[in-house]
């Protein structure tokens, strides 16, 4: 039984205005500010963009020397940082702060000096090397701990000084962080095409990112996560949510990305029959290796041992119960294919899986959504004509219920893997014979065990109104035929959402209504019902309304329960910001906000009242 909820729900401010104006977040816009936007001048958007991709700009001028007086050229000492490599980053246990100073003109050791969130500590400084190459070196600073560094260095030829950011978490961070994160491949008035709170990037990449496990009345989940509100540096996290206590730990750090901000290395998880949390984190294409982890107790996440580390991307995991690990993944071996493996223990896997592993597709490129139920695993996916996936399109569908002997159609033809053509007996939907692109979002199955597709098809990859519309719709098999059908209309075409089918009851959540940042990457959260098997859909709450950042990227548990039935992150989409994780229930009226800053081991999660955040002078107080 879980614990009865809290009745008193609280009102959330946005992050201070300050917050936002050194994070580099822009004021809150309106959908009705979309016209205004596109009358900025193309130089000043495309400024910002640069500012918003650029490391030293979009952290606040703390990864360069931001201010020299020089006496003479050339330049005065420069000063970079050694461990960690990059501001934001963590200072593993055991290491001390170091970092170099290199310069034409000598440098001595007593002109280079430290302080510590406002303490100077040059005392506590070993600096060693020669005087135009020195090395500084601090030691004794505190766990689990946020410090601001700022150095300064002097010689004749003039003074440098910076600011630095690092922590020395150890296992856990003090607080629920969603990292924030930009392609950074188009500057226009609508922004890149995928930007924001990212945590839960993406449907179409990795599942699941959640999963109840009834015998502990525990919904464990994983996130890709940030030190702090003005870094981009990512963490992969893990944590549960207690359904009997209703309360969430700190979240773990399974590992340390070293630098990485690119949440397509973000996480996914499975649990198997002993307990065991698994978890699955994507590498980058062939340059990147991803990594399999394990609990080291059962059904906690306190720890974790590495299994392996090798080539993978876009894991997509599930445990059978009886058979072991059924793992579907990506290679990049001639574009984005698609592959398969099994384990009957997660102990044993190929250590070189494209030379390996057997392939399910490869025809140009595809992302995949795919479902476990009971003893059958399915995979839904498009195909990016040319290898580019600015113009992915089609619905491809095929399943196995032998654990990956063989491969059917929905109606039982078998398949000849791999796939290698367009035309294949697996095609459910030719969007390409339309002229449209379909971005797949979520595989689930009905009572009768059919599978159900969710997505969003566009006109055309660009960000803004030139493309829409952007129809939701839902691609269900009868038994005879595909049927689709149109669930609503949003204004991004990486506006994911999640799909639930309880008997005749189906229920859409999504991103999919008009948020602050129109055009950008998400908006506000609707829940959408249908009582005829996805032919006719109607608004039945506005999850979020009056928010000051976009949410985006909602993601449905495996085996969900109330009241953590659907988990995604904020963040604005036009600009570095915050990342907060929100959670709802089945019916969207109660929302949740994971707490972003902890100050002991367990919390309990913030009731919203009203729904979203409306005013700002409110403080964040703990429901009782």
């Amino acid at each position: 039984m879980s614990r009865p909820e809290s009745a008193d729900p609280v009102r959330l401010p946005p992050f201070p205005a300050a917050m936002h104006e050194k994070a580099g977040a822009s004021p809150k816009r309106g959908a009705a500010d979309a016209d205004r936007l596109s009358m900025r001048p193309r130089a000043a958007r495309l400024l910002s963009l640069l500012a918003l991709l650029a490391p030293a700009a979009a952290r606040g001028g703390d990864d360069l020397a931001v201010r020299r007086d020089v006496t003479s050229l050339p330049a005065p000492p420069a000063i970079t940082l050694i461990d960690p490599a990059r501001t934001g980053g963590i200072l593993a246990p055991g290491k001390a702060f170091r970092f170099r100073v290199s310069a034409d003109r000598p440098v001595e050791t007593g002109a280079i000096r430290i302080w510590l969130n406002g303490e100077d500590v040059t005392e506590r400084l070993r600096v060693e090397g020669t005087p135009t190459s020195r090395e500084a070196t601090l030691e004794g600073l505190a766990p689990n701990t946020f410090y601001r560094a700022k150095i300064t260095a002097e010689n004749t030829r003039g003074s440098t000084e910076c600011m630095h950011r690092f922590y020395t978490f150890r296992d856990k961070v003090d607080g629920y962080r969603g990292i924030w994160y930009t392609l950074g491949e188009i500057a226009g008035p609508y922004g890149d095409k995928n930007s924001g709170g990212l945590a839960f990037c993406a449907n179409h990449t990795l599942t699941p990112m959640a999963v109840y496990a009834p015998q502990a009345e525990k919904t464990f989940f994983v996130y890709g996560g940030t030190t702090g509100p003005e870094d981009r540096y990512l963490l992969a996290m893990a944590s549960y949510y207690d359904h009997k206590l209703h309360r969430v730990p700190r979240p773990t750090i399974v590992r340390d990305q070293r630098g990485v901000d690119d949440p397509h290395d973000n996480p996914s998880l499975t649990i198997d029959q002993g307990g065991h949390v698994w978890v699955f984190l994507a590498g980058r294409g062939r340059h990147r290796p991803g990594q399999i982890f394990r609990s080291k107790r059962p059904y906690s996440v306190d720890a974790f041992d590495e299994i392996i580390s090798r080539e993978q991307t876009y894991s997509q995991i599930w445990h059978v119960p009886g058979k072991g690990f059924f793992h579907l993944l990506t290679l990049y071996t001639r574009g984005r294919e698609l592959y398969w493996e099994t384990s009957p223990d997660g102990r044993n896997w190929s250590a070189e899986p494209a030379q390996e592993l057997p392939k399910l597709a490869g025809f140009d490129g595809h992302y995949q959504v795919s479902r476990l139920d009971g003893s059958k695993i399915g995979t839904a996916f498009n195909y990016h004509p040319g290898g580019s996936v600015d113009r992915r399109t089609n619905i491809y569908y095929a399943q196995t219920t032998d654990f990956g002997q063989t491969w059917t159609t929905v109606d039982g033809r078998p398949l000849t893997t791999p796939l290698d053509n367009p035309r294949n007996p697996a095609l459910v939907v030719d969007y390409e014979a339309r002229e449209r692109l379909f971005y797949i979002s979520k595989l689930v199955f009905d009572e009768a065990r059919r599978p159900v597709i969710l997505g969003v098809s566009s006109g055309g990859h660009a960000p803004g109104p030139q493309n829409d519309p952007r129809l939701w719709e839902v691609t269900r098999w009868t038994g005879q035929r595909w049927v689709t059908s149109s669930v609503t209309q949003s204004d991004h075409n990486y506006d994911s959402g999640a799909l639930y089918i309880d008997g005749g009851r189906w229920t859409v959540i999504g991103p999919a209504l008009a948020g602050p940042q129109a055009y950008f990457t998400g908006g506000e959260v609707g829940l959408w019902v249908s009582t005829d098997r996805g032919a006719n859909w109607s608004l039945q709450r506005r999850v979020t309304e009056k928010s000051p950042m976009n949410h985006s990227y909602i993601r449905r548990p495996h085996n969900p329960a109330d009241p953590f039935f659907a988990v995604w992150a904020d963040g604005d989409s036009s600009r570095l910001s915050p990342s907060r994780l929100y959670f709802t229930n089945s019916t969207g009226d109660r929302l949740y906000l994971l707490p972003y800053q902890m100050d002991a081991e367990y919390a309990e999660p913030v009731l919203l009242d009203p729904p979203t955040p409306a005013a700002p002078k409110s403080r964040l107080k703990k429901t009782q």
